[in-house]
């Protein structure tokens, strides 16, 4: 029986076919080799593995894994900007609502029927030989309607000016009407007291004086 010749088959060096892999995948992303110079490295692959087969199987489970992460990537930052964009919609939409609601409001409003007045300040006690002038201060709502406040007092202890200047004229009480002038249904009501002079008395207990050494009262 004839010998057969012995033929030694040389095992595949599977670290140098990755490295081949690897520097396709490197050489495509960094765009410094031509596609003609791509095809002469995939297929310098081919030749190594001996097999196109082996050679696709291998350039894709090299490259395959990191393709998926750059599209997971990219997935991920189009779904950020696509909810970013999504609440800047939301809250321009809310914008304009608000806007819509406000101009409607204001077109529908009748500007020369107030809906209340609102009182400032207003003296709730005044003597009645006190010099200084006492004045009540009232505002209508809303602050742009037409017309004005008008005072009108039951003159029992004090009088008022229609511009709500009060002046004490008896011992007692008063009723004051605060009055807008587009609508007299819309009116707010205090009461002022008139008190005698009484004297003023400092924290300590002592009578208190004006600057010119006068007693002071009330």
């Amino acid at each position: 029986m004839d010998q057969l010749t012995k033929n030694d088959l040389q095992q595949l060096d599977t670290a140098d076919l990755m490295q081949r892999a690897e520097a396709i995948r490197d050489a495509v992303a960094a765009k410094s080799v031509s596609a003609q110079q791509v095809g002469q490295l995939f297929c310098d692959l081919i030749e190594a593995c001996g097999d196109i087969n082996k050679a696709v199987r291998l350039f894709l489970s090299v490259n395959v894994p990191e393709i998926q992460n750059d599209i997971d990537k990219r997935l991920a930052g189009a779904d950020e900007a696509a909810t970013k964009a999504a609440a800047e919609i939301q809250r321009s939409e809310q914008t304009r609502a608000l806007v819509e609601s406000l101009v409607e409001k204001l077109s529908t409003q009748n500007l020369n029927a107030p809906e209340r007045v609102d009182i400032a300040s207003a003296p709730a006690v005044v003597t009645l030989t006190n010099p200084v002038p006492q004045k009540i201060g009232a505002s209508l709502f809303p602050r742009f309607g037409l017309g004005s406040v008008l005072f009108i007092s039951d003159h029992k202890a004090v009088e008022v000016t229609p511009d709500g200047m009060v002046h004490p004229v008896a011992l007692g009480r008063s009723t004051v009407h605060a009055v807008a002038t587009a609508d007299t249904s819309v009116y707010k009501s205090l009461c002022i007291e008139v008190v005698p002079p009484r004297l003023r008395l400092s924290a300590y207990g002592a009578l208190r004086l004006d600057g010119k050494g006068n007693i002071r009262l009330t």
